[in-house]
């Protein structure tokens, strides 16, 4: 209406608007037309005369909600398209007329403009409302309403009764919610259910039954798992309904990614109608099933080391979560350890390691069989080294390989003592010994990427004990023969970048992590706040300013769920230590203990690139001195010191690294 307004003048014969929503289905619109465009005798009598009429007048025909008479509408259109050139048409509909000469514009959700079109009618409906469009409540109502017009229309209306707080809190009901009416409204639109409603009539019974399907998806979802999902639909083709679907617009497709998904409310109105037809625990049960032969199509050993994999999963990661927690309701606890082994890769790299301890701590207290219970521990094992708890680390890897007599898993076996060994990475006399046994059965095993996964670990305790040659030369043919895409070759550039940080070579370790980023952006993981992290380790090196880079890793890092002010102060210590000014680096570090580091990369980092060589400049008096000074202070109060803080729009002091004076801080 809005834009045949805009175009009425642009017309000599003006706009001629025909509402077909009250032409019940397969009825002719020819009267409904003819009405509007005050067409009286013999040219209001049939689809052509009406056609004849228009076709070669200045006129703009708006044909609005041709969804469900939608063949009589197209031929009403393709008819005086045929017959002259004059006439425009304007048909809105939720599936295309299919006509030729047609152009289509997408009507999709107003995203950045919905929150003003709902201050607007809030305004309207309240005029106390004191909020603006920028208003975080605002944003997010809007957001959760898919910035849907009529949604955001409906949920303003509401404000006469709730405050915004209120009315946010009751968006789980807003079926009911959104109801109201505004004066020259259509029936259908005075609530949300009934505008839904008006399209679900419309479809075959088949489309239909795989709309209430599409509401088990947690999320996004593609068309390979439309077709694993979809019921029984006498005879149709699953993607060939879904397609249709789409077609109509009650599927929005992703753009550029090959998903699709459902809109919030439309979800909630489709979940309804799925536990009224009864279908509701055969629908979940086969994206259950779903989920886990998906993920389950690749080996244990390949999901726990594969970051492409991982990055396939990340997609659908909402997916994994509700299979899981259906698998453990169901007792399906075999299921549950296939769906954790293969969210493991994106604790360890992606996401953090929180999620992850619940998901084991909970398949720990099942009646595992003994192959489940390894992994099991492994996994455990995982989330403590992520995690920086080396008593979590050690104890599951211990009971990892107290089971590996009782399955046969030479990978699993493999792992178990992997994990053994890195929890005593820092020590590098008792990491060497542990990690040539792991190295053996990684050898029995045959599998390459878990012999360069030891290898590099081996590295990584030669950096820890100042033997950098062996190092250099080991991590150099590594990284030659690292899989594409797993985890071992992730580990190779650690160990390089770590062997750079020792020998504090810029250049070295910045090449290092230039290749990791490849490799992360190679295989659709994304970066964390451990790449800030590693990127002020190598500024460091060379004195650049690390305080933006500390301020930046700061707000990532709680984004992410973790607290990482020891892991920061890690990095100011290392950079008074490559300024040469040994002592405040000690002090550093006494502050930096206190705290806890949020990977146990990072107690490596400590002992191989700070501790090894702060010992070797300092006696140990002076060394003990300065860190007892260190622990007067939170690691909180040496960032501030420094002037790193989370506050946005951070400045940081110019050169407040580089310029710390020689004395002691504090």
């Amino acid at each position: 209406m809005a834009v045949a307004d805009r175009l009425q003048a642009d017309y000599a014969d003006g706009v001629v608007f025909a509402d077909l929503s009250p032409v019940p289905p397969q009825e002719d619109v020819t009267r409904a037309v003819a009405e509007a465009a005050g067409v009286e005798g013999t040219p209001s009598e049939t689809i052509e005369r009406v056609a004849d009429h228009l076709a070669n007048r200045p006129v703009l025909l708006v044909l609005d909600n041709c969804e469900h008479v939608l063949e009589r509408s197209a031929e009403l259109v393709d008819r005086m398209l045929q017959r002259g050139e004059t006439a425009r048409i304007l048909a809105t509909s939720r599936e295309l007329l299919g006509v030729v000469g047609e152009h289509v514009w997408p009507v999709g959700p107003l995203h950045d403009a919905g929150p003003a079109l709902f201050v607007e009618r809030a305004r309207a409906a309240e005029p106390r409302v004191d909020w603006d469009p920028t208003d975080p409540a605002v944003i997010e109502l809007c957001r959760r309403l898919d910035d849907v017009p009529l949604a955001l229309e409906l949920a303003a209306g509401q404000l006469r009764r709730f405050d915004l707080d209120e009315l946010i809190r009751r968006l789980d009901d807003r079926l009911a919610l959104l109801s109201g009416r505004a004066s020259g409204d259509a029936p259908r639109h005075a609530t949300m259910e009934t505008a839904i409603d008006w399209s679900y009539r419309l479809l075959e019974r088949t489309e239909q039954c795989l709309l209430r399907q599409l509401s088990v998806f947690p999320a996004s979802f593609d068309v390979r798992a439309v077709e694993a999902c979809a019921p029984p639909l006498s005879g149709a083709v699953p993607v060939t309904v879904f397609g249709q679907l789409v077609d109509k617009s009650l599927v929005v497709r992703l753009p550029g990614s090959g998903r699709y998904r459902l809109l919030e409310t439309v979800k909630m109105f489709a979940r309804d109608r799925l536990d009224e037809s009864a279908e509701t625990a055969s629908a979940f049960e086969r994206h259950r099933r779903h989920v886990r032969e998906r993920i389950g199509s690749a080996s244990r050993l390949d999901r726990w080391m594969s970051a492409r994999l991982a990055a396939e999963l990340r997609t659908r990661l909402e997916d994994a979560r509700q299979a899981f927690r259906l698998s453990l309701d169901r007792g399906a606890v075999d299921d549950a350890v296939e769906i954790a082994v293969g969210a493991s890769f994106l604790w360890r790299n992606a996401m953090g390691c929180a999620e992850g301890a619940t998901w084991v701590d909970d398949l720990l207290e099942l009646g595992l069989s003994p192959h489940d219970q390894l992994w099991a521990h492994i996994l455990r094992a995982d989330v403590g080294q992520g995690r920086g708890d080396h008593h979590q680390m050690f104890g599951a890897a211990s009971s990892a390989k107290g089971l590996v007599d009782r399955t046969d898993d030479p990978a699993g076996a493999c792992l178990a003592a992997h994990y053994d060994a890195i929890a005593h990475l820092s020590e590098a006399g008792q990491a060497k010994g542990r990690l040539a046994a792991a190295l053996e059965l990684a050898h029995r095993s045959g599998d390459l990427r878990l012999i360069t996964l030891i290898e590099a670990f081996v590295a990584v305790a030669d950096v820890a004990a100042g033997q950098y040659d062996e190092a250099r030369a080991a991590v150099t043919g590594l990284d030659r023969g690292a899989s594409e895409d797993g985890y071992d070759r992730f580990i190779v550039h650690w160990a390089g970048w770590m062997l750079g940080l020792a020998e504090r070579d810029a250049g070295a370790a910045r090449r290092w992590m230039s290749l990791q980023q490849d490799y992360l952006d190679r295989t659709g993981i994304v970066e964390t706040w451990i790449t800030s992290f590693s990127t002020a380790m190598c500024d460091a090196i060379d004195g650049s300013d690390v305080g933006t880079t500390l301020a930046h890793t700061l707000v990532l890092a709680d984004r992410e769920g973790y607290h990482a002010d020891a892991d920061c102060v890690l990095v100011l210590s290392y950079s008074e230590m490559c300024a040469g000014r040994w002592d405040v680096a000690a002090e550093l570090i006494g502050t930096a203990v206190q705290g806890r580091f949020n990977a146990t990369a990072h107690y490596v980092l400590y002992r191989a690139v700070l501790d090894r060589p702060l010992r070797q400049q300092l006696d140990p008096a002076p060394m003990t001195d300065a860190m007892v000074r260190g622990r007067a202070r939170t690691p909180a109060q040496a960032l501030a010191e420094y002037g790193i803080t989370r506050a946005a729009g951070f400045h940081p002091v110019a050169g407040a690294v580089a310029e710390r004076p020689r004395e002691p801080i504090g």
